[in-house]
């Protein structure tokens, strides 16, 4: 019998049912088939576009959408510092998930779930690497390494052991477009355009849809909105993190005057924030592109 495996993050999320009472994720339907495909297949992706694009949000949706089995068995990473980083969050969510070779091997070490933390940064990167490899020796994950930076020569290394020799699949979601990035990454893993599934604008109708959820979200509908719809649309160019992000700081008062939207200014501050989706409240994560 099969030892119980914990859920996974992406199950509890759908069955809670809150992903976020705003619709940021419209259209992507071709896109979603693709990834779809290639986790069930076990292929790996780069999955590209330029910042705010909604990578993050597109892989969430996914992911949460699996069915529970394949849900089970993603980890999904949603940054990293460094290699060392990377393996212990890698390791600590193997844990979680009670995978039992890794259960097995910490626990006749002594380390249990209160101690898991203090085990983790005690340990050096070529042992939480031997741990890690051990946990996924003939097992079925999906790791997902989300806002990944350039990658240094060990952080590649782990990944090209991990699904060239574990058989574990890898999804890297890189910072903005990372086009170069992307052929560096593939001479170093010997992937090609199999291996990537770009994110572009959203079409008319989607963005349109996008923008009304957010105006609605933001309680915008209260203010005179004017040209307020189309200069949006124009000047995110259908980014749909655009799209959020300047319906969002429009629902502050500093960029009202009046009942009236002070869009241009809207427009330069989102350009200079580094485009980063942070919004108040327990669920902020959930709005993050």
């Amino acid at each position: 019998m099969q030892p119980d495996r914990d859920p996974g993050p992406w199950v509890k999320q759908r069955q809670a049912g809150r992903f976020g009472a705003l619709n940021a994720f419209v259209d992507r339907e071709v896109e979603t088939r693709r990834l779809e495909s290639a986790i069930l297949n076990g292929q790996s992706l780069m999955i590209c576009g330029p910042s705010g694009i909604g990578k993050s949000a597109f892989v969430r949706r996914v992911l949460a959408d699996l069915p529970k089995a394949s849900a089970a068995r993603c980890l999904y990473v949603p940054g990293m510092k460094d290699l060392s980083d990377l393996l212990r969050q890698l390791v600590r969510q193997l844990y979680q998930m009670k995978n039992p070779s890794l259960r097995r091997e910490l626990h006749s070490a002594g380390v249990t779930s209160v101690t898991l933390d203090s085990w983790l940064r005690a340990q050096s990167s070529s042992r939480l690497r031997g741990a890690l490899y051990r946990a996924v020796e003939g097992s079925d994950y999906r790791i997902f390494l989300d806002h990944v930076p350039p990658l240094t020569l060990g952080v590649r290394k782990v990944i090209k052991e991990l699904f060239w020799m574990r058989n574990t699949p890898v999804y890297l979601l890189p910072f903005g477009a990372m086009q170069e990035a992307f052929g560096s990454v593939s001479r170093s893993f010997y992937w090609g355009d199999r291996e990537r599934l770009t994110l572009g604008p959203l079409p008319a109708i989607a963005a349109q849809e996008l923008l009304e959820s957010c105006i609605e979200h933001f309680a915008l509908s209260k203010l005179d909105l004017g040209d307020f719809r189309e200069e949006v649309l124009e000047l995110s160019g259908h980014v749909p993190g655009a799209i959020v992000k300047m319906c969002a700081l429009a629902s502050d008062p500093h960029y009202q005057y009046g009942t009236r939207v002070k869009i241009k200014l809207v427009h330069i501050d989102y350009l200079m924030s580094g485009h980063g989706l942070v919004f108040p409240g327990p669920n902020k994560d959930q709005f993050q592109p």
